[in-house]
């Protein structure tokens, strides 16, 4: 297998799965090709077919193996480049790598009400359409696994659990839509600096910076 490596990506202010993906490769601070497919222009996924066997970005190519969906993305990257060569996207500690890995997995396969009303491409609109109800409840419950997590007192930092890691980056465009969309947190006090610090993580802030600076789509 060849060391070649492409990260296959939506446009940044409308694909918040290719956000974690490219995270995830930057953090490991690797060497890689950034290639973007525009959904808007993709709508029967033919361009996404050619490179992914899911049809869904992000996917990941190293040599001759294609890695697609963000999580795989992570768990492939952590095994294949593991610490301390490259910085972890897992803590260290058992029970907290635990818990980090259930929260990331929460965030990966829930929370579909949050995301339909609070569409990432809708993020970056002067103003923002109005959340349902049923996408505020979810909000809410985000926001108490958040409080949950943030209030054991194990970070010793800003994020989860302590550094960056995997769980910041599959929560951070969710981060981005609780902000955009003005969703209250005075039931998880500890949640608003812990947004503030995710938003300006260096990472974080580049690829907002590039999603900012695209024409924002109301549909796509």
């Amino acid at each position: 297998m060849g060391d070649d490596m492409v990260l296959y990506i939506g446009e940044k202010n409308v694909s918040s799965w290719s956000m974690r993906g490219w995270l995830a490769v930057q953090h490991k601070g690797l060497p890689f090709e950034e290639r973007t497919i525009e959904l808007r222009q993709d709508k029967d996924r033919a361009q996404r077919r050619r490179v992914s066997p899911t049809g869904r970005v992000p996917v990941l190519r190293h040599g001759d193996r294609l890695i697609p969906d963000s999580l795989a993305i992570v768990e492939y990257l952590e095994e294949t480049f593991p610490p301390p060569a490259h910085k972890a996207l897992w803590p260290r500690e058992p029970e907290a790598r635990a818990h980090a890995r259930w929260l990331a997995a929460t965030m990966h396969s829930g929370f579909m009400k949050l995301r339909e009303s609070m569409s990432f491409n809708l993020c970056f609109l002067p103003k923002p359409p109005a959340p349902t109800s049923e996408a505020l409840q979810e909000a809410d419950e985000m926001l108490r696994l958040l409080q949950d997590a943030l209030g054991r007192g194990c970070s010793g930092g800003p994020f989860l659990f302590g550094a960056f890691c995997a769980t910041d980056i599959m929560y951070a465009p969710a981060i981005v839509r609780l902000t955009s969309f003005r969703v209250p947190t005075a039931g998880a006090p500890a949640t608003p600096g812990y947004m503030e610090a995710v938003l300006s993580q260096p990472l974080v802030k580049r690829w907002m910076d590039a999603a900012r600076a695209l024409p924002p789509r109301e549909t796509y």
